[in-house]
Order: C-alpha cells, then structure tokens, then sequence
C-alpha cells in the first residue's frame, strides 16, 4: 500500500520540533553586525549530495524567515528528486527590505556566509536579489552560481511544457488555442510564460503587485489587467499562479473558476493536505509546484556541473512526463496529484540512497 500521506504542517513556535518533523539536518544563522545581515539557512538534506536552493531577501520577522526557508528547502529536496539531480535542498533568507540600497559590503558578507558552508549550500540569487548583486557576492564565494541568465526564465519554459501538458490531460489535447489563461505574477517566470502563451490564439488575464509591469506588459501583449485581489475569481481555464506561495487557502479556493492550476510558484497551497484535497473536491487539477516549476533546478544544476545552458532547456522536457506519470496514478487512486508526486520523489530518494550505500 503505498503511502501518500504529506507531512505535519511546520510548528512555528517551536524550531526543533520543526526541524524533527521534516527531517531538516541543519538550521544556520548568520549576522554580520558590521554590515547589518541577518540571514537564515535551512538545509533539509545532504543524504545524495551538497544541498540547493536559492538565497532570497524578504522584509519579514525572524520568525517568518525560519518558516520559509524551512518550508522551501524540504520542497528543493523533493524537487532535485524529481528531476533526477543527484543533490539535497537547501534555502536561505536574508532579513531586510530588498527596495533598499545593497552596499558593497553588505553582498561581500553575504558572500562570506555561503562561503562558511564550504560547498553544502550551492545557491542562486532568488526574490529580493538580482543578477547583479549575484556577480558582487560571487566576488567572496565560488558556491553561487548564476552566471548564465536568470533560472526564471528556464522555469518559464518548463512551466510552459507542464501547462500544456496538464491541459492534455484534462480536456484530451495540448492545443490551447481558445484556452483561457490567468497569469499571477509577471517577473521572470510570469513574463517568459506569458510571452510564450501569446504565440497561441489564447486569451490572457494578467495581474501583479506593480502597476508600471502590467502596464508595460499591456503595451506589448494583448492582455487583460486585474487586480492582484481580482485575479483568484476570474473565468478561465487555467490560473497560473508565477508569484509567491500559499496563495492557495481558505480564502481563495472559494472563488476559484478554473479547471487547472498549473503555475511556477513555490508552495502554492498554503496547508497542503488540506487543500490539496479541498481543490481535488471541487474538480479543480493542481499541477504540482516542486514539478512543474523544476526548470529552475535544470538551469542551477546545468551551472554547477559546467554545462551550458542548453542542456537544462532540454532537461525542462521531462516535466510534461513526470506530470503525465503523476496524473495517471492521480486518478486510478483517486488520490490529490501533489501527494502523488510526493510519493514518488520519496521513493526516488530512497532508491538513490540505497544504491550510494551500496557503492
């Protein structure tokens, strides 16, 4: 009998427990009183190599930045599992307001932290960071690595592939001509998707928190703008959601109008046993996020391992498989697609690490 059971939701007050819970090997803090960085780190795993993930900043508590990084680390192991990268997760949050200036020095010591992991924490710039503070901290450290473009946009295509193939299993074909599509977010991952939906006869509806992007968006797209509040209560086939996580909840389930979530956002459902469920009630197909959205893994890893980026494009072609493999069990067991996707990245993980422990 296979085990589709998800894990207990993260205890907020109380970190080992946390930790316990899902497994997490390591939680580092970093403080740099000189420059004024306060970072976290959570590593989940290292059982079948160094661990991934990206380092964002976010102005949030400290309490709020453990959640996080505890949260999308154990989503990075299972994501690497999925895709077939032989490496654990990993995510760091560094403590802040990323509309502020980022001095020299203050990127330098974040430098210095990821390089005070020596190589079991190999990371990318993500959320409140940019290509170009990523070239000033890879001045201090070799373990970052984003020196072939934005991952964004490589998960841009991957989630390009994933939608069109869970619209194959839900309406019979990947033809998207007369599809309907919300789009939450327009960064890096929103952006690339839209323009590549725009190719087809399709109608989109975009939404984002600054109003200068969907602006600039409508001038160059055929596009309809809401509100970021708008957007979860759309007509459409396919609500895409390409920005933060958890916005998938009590509150907005209700008002969705869709037949297939399928978008490049991280831990999309906020407790997701719950609404896992609550969307399969409604008849609503999620596609899983650590899935859909493993471009962005493909790109990091093409860069550690010294490919060129070509390589993690190609790689982005599994994903329509893995979704097509997840959906199949789905239905024969009746069971939420993300606790199908679960099980098979635990059971990949436990196949790899049993054939290291052989060697």
């Amino acid at each position: 009998m296979k085990n589709y059971t998800y894990q207990e939701p993260i205890i907020k007050s109380d970190i080992g427990s946390a930790m316990a819970v899902n497994g997490h090997e390591q939680l580092v803090f970093g403080n740099d009183p000189k420059t004024g960085l306060k970072v976290v780190l959570a590593i989940h795993s290292t059982v079948l190599g160094p661990s991934t993930g990206g380092i964002r900043m976010a102005n949030v508590t400290e309490e709020k930045a453990i959640e996080e990084a505890l949260r999308l680390s154990y989503t990075m192991t299972y994501k690497n599992a999925i895709i077939d990268e032989p490496f654990g997760g990993s995510k760091a949050v560094i403590i802040g307001d990323p509309d502020q200036p980022k001095s020299k020095e203050f990127l330098h010591a974040v430098g210095d932290f990821i390089e005070s992991l020596r190589g079991n924490f190999l990371t990318g710039v993500d959320m409140g960071l940019s290509l170009a503070d990523a070239k000033i901290i890879r001045e201090r450290t070799k373990y970052i690595f984003n020196s072939q473009g934005c991952s964004g946009v490589t998960t841009g295509h991957g989630v390009y592939k994933g939608l069109k193939q869970m619209v194959k299993e839900v309406y019979g074909s990947d033809n998207l001509d007369g599809k309907t599509i919300a789009i939450q977010g327009l960064g890096y991952v929103g952006s690339t998707l839209l323009e590549l939906l725009s190719k087809h006869q399709v109608k989109l509806i975009v939404a984002d928190i600054d109003p200068e992007v969907t602006a600039a968006i409508a001038r160059k797209f055929s596009v309809e703008v809401v509100s970021t509040d708008a957007i979860y209560g759309v007509e459409c086939d396919i609500f895409s959601p390409c920005a933060v996580g958890e916005i998938i909840n009590d509150q907005t389930i209700p008002q969705l109008k869709c037949r297939i979530i399928a978008g490049g956002a991280n831990n999309q459902l906020q407790d997701e046993t719950k609404h896992a469920q609550m969307l399969m009630d409604r008849q609503i197909v999620h596609a899983p996020d650590f899935v859909i959205n493993a471009g962005g893994v493909c790109h990091g890893m093409c860069e550690v391992k010294g490919q060129d980026i070509s390589v993690a494009m190609q790689k982005t072609d599994l994903i329509a498989g893995l979704l097509h493999q997840v959906m199949t069990e789905s239905k024969a067991n009746n069971v939420p697609p993300l606790m199908v996707a679960y099980q098979l990245a635990r059971q990949k993980i436990a196949a790899k690490a049993g054939s290291l422990k052989n060697n």
